[in-house]
């Protein structure tokens, strides 16, 4: 049994979902795959699956949860003549037959602003952007992104939800400033914790004593639509299509990895869009 992994790095997902694979190497025609899709909920109610390849996959079985959003990691199997009779048009259908090998799971939806952005004193640290986990996924369609943030001590998986609501992650799209360099799309994403950075204690605390309350790390792989912002953009740029988008975002500049609001650096990172000459590998 093959095993693919496609585009970028899982592990935090796979850390999430506790995905094991099959241990089976033989080549018996049958492939398991862990990607990334879009859901798809038809008028009567069944859900597949819209790979970034060109097919659909739909589950032999009915699925036990609920969407709750527009992308899923996804992890199947499939027979390897029905993508083939796909992907070299002998089939009619680009519907592919496969067995989810568990629940999926769906990513969380990023807002977009097109407001100012918060004040200095409100915003803490992101930890880690996850850089090499981001993926612009399908023709621009949606940008990916593995923040990793830290939660308060003690949060488990049991009240993982409710500790979650106290936090924040916004992204900011300024059309009137930030594209100076030609061609790009600059984003700003920015992050908030429920009561801190909101009293004038707090932003003149500079030992920010309540920032080692937070100490459970935690990767929120989220993804915003990028098609609106592109029209955005197009819109003040005489329609041209930006050619990579930058997402701006603020980490802690000492030799702490503990939140913080004082000692914010902004660090940039740079995401190649798809073009007609470009490939994007």
């Amino acid at each position: 049994m093959k095993k693919q992994k496609l585009a970028v790095v899982f592990a935090a997902l796979l850390t999430m979902v506790g995905f094991s694979s099959c241990l089976n190497s033989e080549d018996d025609g049958i492939t398991e795959i862990v990607d990334y899709a879009e859901v798809s909920t038809s008028s009567f109610g069944s859900v597949s699956f819209n790979s970034m390849y060109g097919w659909a996959c739909v589950p032999d079985k009915s699925l036990t949860t609920t969407p709750e959003s527009q992308l899923a990691y996804i992890a199947y199997r499939y027979e390897d003549a029905d993508l083939q009779s796909i992907t070299s048009g002998t089939s009619d259908s680009k519907n592919l037959s496969v067995t989810l090998l568990q629940d999926p799971v769906y990513l969380k939806r990023l807002d977009c602003s097109t407001t100012t952005l918060p004040e200095e004193t409100k915003t803490v640290s992101i930890y880690s952007l996850g850089e090499r986990d981001a993926l612009v996924w399908g023709n621009n369609k949606y940008l990916i992104l593995a923040p990793t943030i830290f939660l308060k001590k003690g949060t488990t998986s049991e009240n993982l939800s409710t500790e979650l609501l106290n936090h924040r992650l916004t992204l900011y799209y300024l059309s009137a400033e930030g594209d100076e360099d030609a061609n790009t799309l600059k984003l700003y994403l920015r992050y908030e914790i429920s009561g801190i950075g909101e009293s004038s204690t707090e932003e003149t605390d500079d030992k920010e004593s309540w920032a080692s309350d937070y100490n459970v790390q935690y990767t929120n792989v989220s993804y915003v639509n990028l098609q609106p912002i592109i029209s955005m953009y197009k819109s003040t740029h005489s329609g041209s299509e930006p050619e990579k988008v930058t997402v701006e975002y603020e980490y802690n500049n000492s030799a702490s990895s503990i939140p913080t609001i004082a000692k914010k650096q902004t660090k940039t990172v740079t995401y190649s869009l798809y073009t007609e000459t470009s490939s994007n590998n």
